[in-house]
């Protein structure tokens, strides 16, 4: 039996990237997947099965209006993949205060809507076990990122709004988790590299000097983790942020060596 047999999911930031690679990882688990985006996405909702609800997550209506229809379609939500994020690139100084509430409007208040909206209607499921709940947060949430301050901090938010959630509502059996990548092969990141990230490097060879392991990470890696956060193999995990990122986050690199 596929992992997430009969289940219905929601990912946000569906359109693309880690979104994109999540909401058809849960489809091949067996669930079916709402996609939420502030993009186009009905082509990628009717391949997984589900429906494409426009969304921008920064709006706390349109989070509930996103919830209600994904409900009022499949009589309810068990799994919700809060991943909808946006990047802005620069010196704290120079960041302008547009700028920096986009991001957090975006990346942390966009996740606690989600999380609000969510808990809701997954109260109305019946238990023991009633959802799992995944937020994207980021290495960028567990470290410092020059260049990426506004992003840290909605990020390192993310990391404990997971937490304060998992507390919160483990006793009614909602699971709330959050995955934290390292550099990810997305239409985000190679957007990001584009602005000048790190001078004249390839945004590979980039990946290959800040992750142990080596490589960059592709969307994939994350959304595998995200469908065993998802399901019951994970049943006995909530309130965790694991780092996905290559080994980076675990401190620096080691030295060549010789084998």
């Amino acid at each position: 039996m596929n992992r997430l047999d009969g289940r219905i999911a929601l990912v946000t930031g569906g359109a693309s990237g880690i979104g994109l690679a999540t909401a058809r990882e849960f489809h091949a688990a067996g669930a079916r997947v709402a996609v939420a985006d502030v993009t186009d996405a009905d082509a990628v909702a009717r391949e997984v099965g589900g429906i494409f609800v426009r969304t921008d997550v920064s709006d706390p209506d349109a989070v509930e209006a996103m919830v209600a229809a994904v409900v009022a379609h499949f009589g309810r939500v068990d799994i919700v993949f809060n991943n909808a994020g946006i990047e802005r690139h620069g010196p704290l100084a120079a960041m302008s205060p547009q700028e920096h509430r986009r991001v957090i409007d975006t990346n942390l208040n966009g996740v606690f809507y989600c999380l609000q909206s969510s808990v809701r209607a997954m109260m109305a499921n019946p238990g023991p076990e009633r959802g799992s709940i995944i937020n994207t947060a980021s290495v960028a949430g567990l470290l410092g990122v020059p260049g990426l301050s506004s992003y840290n901090a909605a990020k390192g938010g993310v990391v404990l709004l997971t937490k304060n959630a998992a507390l919160e509502y483990a006793q009614f059996g909602i699971r709330v988790n959050a995955v934290c990548p390292g550099i990810i092969d997305t239409p985000m990141a190679r957007e990001t590299f584009g602005e000048g990230v790190s001078g004249s490097e390839t945004l590979e060879d980039f990946s290959r000097r800040a992750h142990p392991l080596g490589r960059i990470g592709t969307a994939s890696d994350v959304a595998r983790l995200a469908t065993f956060l998802a399901s019951g193999d994970a049943s006995f995990i909530t309130g965790v942020a694991i780092p996905i990122d290559g080994g980076m986050s675990a401190g620096l690199p080691a030295p060549p060596m010789e084998n």
